[in-house]
């Protein structure tokens, strides 16, 4: 069995720049420098001041290692450059934010390699997040160390007491979502889960986000989210997830992929919803779920030709159930179907600019049922 951190933390970061700016969409992706040039002061990739959001297997010496789209690291410490010590596979990407700021993308090199974090940073301390863009079909990252400036010091960092969750699809991992129209197909360098409406809005609200999603995936009864859940690595049977960090609320946005071929059994998978959020609610008593209608469907796109209708029949025949197996604290929530006035990403997926309006539903939602 995989082990996994005790506790993952992150650390609630402004956006700090208009989302279609270069800042966002520009940025060239950070080179590998010479193990020679690295930084003297030695960090390990396990140390305890070092804070982690996300599902991270740490059953592994050379250093922990994660898939699901927005993991993420923050360092806080005091100096003025820092370096990371990172392997993965070639197309898988993380954004590095600096003191509140996204600054530049790193490529992993397919291979163990030094990055540049920052540096020329004025004295004093500062903060930096490491936030991974893509999805687990891009590969498995490993974290091995860190590396300071002269006289740096690494500083505890606290994690804020806001946690949320999205359970999803393409959608919520980003896919395509910095595609310039609907006309380009899905590539890594389109996809960016730090610009998704989960992301955003738990930086909005000052949480803590973790994102359980891969893209083509259902909620029943194949290909499920449900199947791999409970895995650190989605791709490693063994690798469980111990459940040690608590979502106050989960959005569930599953069902775009169900009926884009057809409708499914109404009784089968309204069950099969129930019996997820049954589950849900095992590990995280008190948490709040929210069951969300997907922006992409339409009465119109779909081969039963009513797909939007019949999923909205679904989901809230799903929240009635819960209500009268006594399961508390369950709403639906209605992302409206896409119209382009936001622009479209990559095969028609939510762009940017959706994703952000998307983000201010979820906010809504949660501050209501939540008060956050």
């Amino acid at each position: 069995m995989a082990k996994t951190f005790a506790a993952v933390y992150t650390s609630g970061l402004a956006l700090a720049a208009v989302i279609y700016g270069s800042l966002f969409l520009g940025g060239a992706p950070g080179a590998a420098i010479a193990a020679t040039k690295s930084l003297p002061v030695k960090i390990s990739a396990y140390n305890r001041d070092i804070l982690y959001v996300g599902r991270f297997d740490d059953s592994q010496p050379a250093g922990p290692r994660c898939a699901w789209s927005a993991s993420s690291i923050t360092l806080r410490f005091e100096g003025t450059a820092a370096e990371a010590r990172m392997s993965g596979g070639s197309n898988d990407r993380w954004q590095i934010i600096v003191d509140g700021h996204a600054t530049k993308k790193l490529t992993m090199a397919g291979k163990p390699a030094l990055f540049a974090l920052a540096s020329g940073l004025h004295p004093g301390v500062h903060t930096i997040t490491l936030f991974k863009l893509g999805e687990p079909i891009w590969g498995t990252t490993q974290i091995m160390s860190f590396r300071l400036a002269p006289d740096s010091k690494l500083l505890p960092m606290r994690g804020d007491p806001r946690h949320f969750e999205v359970i999803g699809d393409s959608i919520s991992a980003g896919y395509g979502d910095q595609a310039p129209n609907q006309t380009y197909h899905f590539a890594a360098k389109t996809e960016n889960a730090y610009l998704t409406y989960g992301a955003v809005a738990a930086r909005d609200l000052k949480a803590e986000y973790v994102c359980i999603a891969w893209s083509g995936k259902c909620l029943w009864p194949k290909n499920t989210v449900p199947k791999i859940y409970g895995r650190v690595l989605p791709q490693d049977r063994t690798s469980h997830w111990n459940y040690a960090w608590k979502p106050q609320a989960i959005l569930i946005n599953l069902g775009t992929n169900d009926f884009a071929g057809g409708d499914p059994a109404e009784r089968g998978w309204v069950a099969a919803y129930v019996a997820f959020i049954r589950r849900l609610r095992k590990h995280d008593p008190g948490v709040s779920i929210f069951c969300a209608l997907s922006p992409m469907l339409s009465n119109s796109w779909s081969a039963s030709k009513n797909a939007r209708s019949m999923c909205r029949q679904y989901i809230m025949a799903v929240v009635g159930r819960c209500h009268r197996l006594g399961y508390g604290k369950v709403y639906f929530v209605d992302f409206p179907m896409q119209t382009g006035k936001y622009g479209f990403g990559a095969d028609w997926h939510p762009s940017v600019g959706e994703h952000r309006y998307m983000a201010t539903i979820v906010e809504r939602a949660l501050r209501e049922k939540l008060g956050w």
